[in-house]
């Protein structure tokens, strides 16, 4: 009887382990499956912000030079010239108009939305051309740089705060 019992305890035993494995196994890839989900949320976040200043780059002004409308990206410069569009405006202003333009329709901003506040700067390395800033300015953010192809190193850069 000694031999039955220990049989029984021992083949109980061999099935509490093999319950443990399982348990072990599946909570490594739940770990897994929710360490990936996230960061692929993260990725999107920072995508989103790179796509809209690169197409906010070529986005097609009110400025003309010789007859053509120039892209915000040829405007920076025309600003950084301290240059005036055809029609008299300032280079400067018409670029401030069209970014708040184009930030205005394409991010609400607010605490009743998941975008707190979103910031657009355009610098050389001597000043600062143009900021624009809108909503709170918080510790979440993602963001994308560009630098402009042109010999005059200006860069433009992204933040959106959540």
């Amino acid at each position: 009887m000694v031999s039955k019992i220990t049989k029984k305890n021992k083949r109980a035993q061999e099935e509490i382990v093999g319950f443990a494995v399982i348990v072990i196994i599946v909570s490594i890839i739940l770990i897994f499956f929710l360490v990936f989900s996230l960061s692929d949320r993260a990725e999107t976040e920072s995508y989103e912000s790179e796509s809209f200043l690169q197409s906010s780059l070529y986005y097609t002004s009110s400025c003309s030079d010789n007859g053509e409308l120039l892209p915000v990206q040829d405007l920076v410069f025309s600003c950084y010239g301290e240059e005036e569009c055809e029609n008299g405006e300032e280079a400067c202003a018409v670029l401030n108009e069209t970014l708040k333009g184009i930030l205005e329709e394409s991010w609400q901003v607010g605490e009743d939305f998941p975008v707190k506040g979103y910031k657009l700067e355009i610098f050389s390395e001597e000043e600062n051309i143009l900021s624009i800033r809108e909503g709170n300015i918080t510790s979440s953010s993602k963001g994308a740089q560009q630098l402009l192809p042109k010999g005059i190193p200006i860069r433009v850069s992204f933040n959106l705060y959540y």
